[in-house]
This record gives structure tokens, sequence and C-alpha cells, in this order.
């Protein structure tokens, strides 16, 4: 790695030591020293790169040396112009900025920052559109990668990487249209101000990189997590509980924990308050969203929830489960213990709501960390119905009404066989065979008239309006 690169990798560290103290992952003393060290090293970098630049003709480096008589520090360039500073430091910088040497304004992040911002302000694209391409960004381009400098990179460079890219990530077809959606953003950028003259995207022909690509349909163990998996995911987050870096709390996991169990969208979860938990429901009336503003992202809350399309219906009530009060109960005898006192139910040491982009990112590399197929909070919403719901016989009106969609999306989108449910199916066929062909009573595959259908779900219908 170049020292250039090295030196990028330094600012972007700074920019995450940062972003941990904001979220409360390490104390003030904590940043102070790892922020000393890294500036430590970043002095050291800038100026190995000054000296490499700052030389004579013949090879030899150019003097830098304190002129007593002014007080200032003095270096003489190669068109006879002296440059003149306070401190030894003060001048590398300037020296520095003198031989354009931050690249990191040149970098494939930086241009896609400034690309995305740009889009984002003169085309009046959607949200979501903003979104997709930060996601696409931030699943497909490594960190190496995005803080090369655009202009050295070659059409081969970037044939390279993608092919690297798709065996290793072997993303669905639209996954990689995506991904090309994304290098042109940032290519035609750079084009634009004049940074490169040509594209190297078009050297990338889409019949040849999908080949490594997943081509394959989904089917419903591409979309959910068996009852094992679910088992899985919650074994390793009370084990990352125990671990030092999280000081005993560690809320994306209890954020986790909390989905697992009520299938809430992302911006539902980061919303709900203590004062949305009742006796034997949960009212879930409201989301965290984001917009893009000068200098980052800002988070508020609105009081209607995705399906109610920014009108609020009152929102929907779940039901408060066992395993959920239990949830429940245990965060908030950390935060007792700890002093921490919020409206939000998911909240940082500081009292302040989580941001549904961290949570994401925190389970996302939870799950690579486990190797499991799915990445995504929308994977327990699945879950939830086809291994909880339906397997228990609650009515499709019911299930839409609990995860807060319509009928028809749970029916077509939602609602899959049970992962790992072979042995659940021979035992009731075994049972049907062994009862002279009477379904057992044990399963919930029952085959009722219509009648038996109506009495059911109306009974379940009454169930939920008790909450």
């Amino acid at each position: 790695m170049t020292k250039e690169l090295l030196l990028t990798n330094l600012q972007l560290e700074k920019n995450i030591i940062k972003k941990k103290l904001m979220y409360g992952i390490i104390t003030s003393d904590d940043a102070t020293n790892q922020l000393t060290m890294v500036n430590k090293e970043e002095r050291k970098l800038k100026e190995q790169l000054v000296l490499e630049k700052h030389v004579n003709k013949n090879g030899s480096p150019r003097k830098i040396k304190y002129q007593e008589s002014k007080d200032l520090w003095v270096t003489i360039m190669a068109d006879k112009k002296k440059i003149y500073s306070k401190t030894r430091n003060g001048l590398i910088d300037k020296l520095f900025i003198y031989y354009d040497l931050n690249i990191q304004s040149k970098t494939i992040k930086t241009i896609f920052t400034q690309a995305l911002d740009e889009k984002a302000k003169t085309e009046n694209v959607n949200p979501k559109t903003i979104d997709r391409y930060n996601y696409f960004f931030n699943r497909f381009i490594d960190d190496e990668f995005a803080c090369r400098n655009i202009t050295e990179i070659t059409k081969a460079d970037l044939k390279a990487y993608t092919q690297n890219m798709v065996n290793k990530l072997h993303p669905k077809k639209k996954a990689f249209l995506g991904y090309k959606s994304l290098l042109n953003l940032i290519f035609t950028y750079a084009i634009e101000y004049e940074l490169i003259t040509s594209n190297p995207v078009i050297s990338i022909k889409n019949s040849i990189y999908l080949k490594s690509c997943d081509t394959q349909k989904n089917v419903s163990e591409d979309k959910i997590l068996s009852l094992n998996e679910i088992e899985t995911i919650k074994s390793e987050i009370y084990r990352r509980m125990s671990l030092k870096r999280y000081n005993g709390y560690f809320i994306n996991g209890f954020a986790i924990l909390l989905s697992i169990e009520t299938g809430m969208r992302v911006g539902e979860l980061c919303s709900l308050k203590w004062s949305d938990i009742h006796d034997n429901y949960i009212h879930i009336h409201s989301q965290q969203l984001s917009r893009k503003i000068q200098g980052g992202k800002e988070y508020y809350l609105v009081n209607w929830t995705k399906n109610e399309k920014g009108i609020s219906n009152g929102g929907r009530r779940f039901p408060l489960t066992n395993a959920i009060k239990h949830i429940l109960s245990e965060l908030k005898s950390i935060q007792d213990a700890k002093h921490i006192t919020s409206d939000f139910i998911l909240c940082h040491e500081n009292g302040e709501w989580i941001k549904s982009d961290a949570y994401q990112t925190c389970l996302r590399r939870l799950m690579r960390s486990l190797g499991l197929p799915v990445t995504n909070n929308h994977t327990f919403r699945m879950s939830l119905n086809s291994n909880i719901f339906i397997p228990n016989g609650i009515p499709e009106t019911t299930r839409a009404l609990l995860l807060g969609h319509s009928v028809e999306t749970n029916l077509k989108y939602y609602s899959y066989a049970p992962i790992d449910a072979e042995e659940e199916i021979l035992n009731i066929l075994n049972a049907s065979s062994d009862n002279n062909n009477l379904v057992s009573p044990r399963s919930h595959q029952k085959i009722t008239n219509i009648a038996d259908y109506n009495k059911k779900k109306k009974a379940s219908d009454c169930y939920l309006k008790g909450f």
C-alpha cells in the first residue's frame, strides 16, 4: 500500500473514532488517546510525502530552516518563491497543499459523495434512489478501492476489481446492474469535472461478469431463516453482550432481538418508546426517517408507519409476548443500572435514539460473521411470518395486520414453508395414515371447510382487537 493510501486510511480512521465517540462506543479519554496516536502517524507520513517531492533538480533535498531574525520557518521553491510558517509542522502543511498531495479529494469515496450530493440537489430524485446508491457503494466497494485515486484507475484496474468482486460476492443480476449504475455515477462525475478524460466503465461488459453472478431465482431458503439459525443469532448476541468493547450495553443486539420477536421495520424499532408498551400489547404507530442535509444526514420522527403512507390511522398493535417482556425487562434493568434515561427504548448511553443506518450496518456485519445467507432486517419479518404465524394457524388477514401490510403482500411476498420442515411434514403424514387418513390433531395443517375457516378468522380478529 502506498503512503498516499496509508494517509487516506488514517484520515478515515479518525472519522471512525469520532463516530464511535458520538455513539457512545468509546469514552472521551479513549477517543483522545486514539486520535493522538493517529495524528502522530499522520504527521510522520505527511512529512515523508513532502520531503519526497521537495527536492532540487539533482534530487537532493531542498533546505527547510528556521530564520531566527523573522522567527519563522522558511524554504525556497524551484521558482525562487519563499514559503514561510511560524512552525515546522505548519510549513510542512503548506508544502503538502502546494504539491497537491491530498489525494483524499480525488478518492473514489470522495467523488461518490460529491456526485451523489449533486444528484440529490439538482435532479429531484426519490430519496430511495439515494439510499440505493449508498447501499450499492457499501456493498460492492471495499475500503481499499474506496481510497484509490480516481485519476490513476485504468480500464484494467476496474475490470480486475469487478471480476474479483463478482467472484467473491456472486450478486444477483439486478444487484450487478446496480453496481454498474454506481460506477457510471462516479466516473461520469469525474469526467464532467475534468478529473479524468475517459470513462473506464465502458469496458465492463455485462455478459462477461454475469457468468460469475447468481442467476438462480430466489427461493424461500434465500429469504427466511430457519429456527436453528434464529437461535444461533440470539446466542451470538448474548455472547457479544459480555464483550468489553460494548461496555455491558450492546444496544443494537437488543434491537435485533426485538426485531426477531416482533417483525418490526427498522424505522419502527428506532422510534419505539417506553410509552408505546402497554399491559398486553405494543403500540406501533411511528417510524424514524432520514434525509440528506448539508454536511451529513438528519434523522427525524413521524407519527405514521410505512403502510399508512403519511396519514396516521392509529398504527397497529402487536401482542406483548413473554419473550418480548423478557427482552424489555432485561434491557430496562441494564439502563437503570447505568442511569440511562430516554423516552426511546433503543437508545445509546447518552439517551439518544439509535440510528437506522448504524443498526443495519451492525446487523449486516453480524449476519456475515455467522455465514448466514441474508443480511437485512426484512428477513426477520418474513421468518416470523413463515416460522411462527403460519405454522400456528394465524389467518392471513391477522398476519397482515400484525406486520402492517396488506393481505396480498403477505401472501405474495412473505408466506413460505418453514425451513427444515421436512420432519414435521413427515410426522403429519404418518399420523394421518395411522389414524385412518385423518389429519393429526397436533397438526396446524388441518383441512377445514369455509364455515370453520370464517369462524376461526373471526375469533382470531376478536382476539387481536382485545389488545
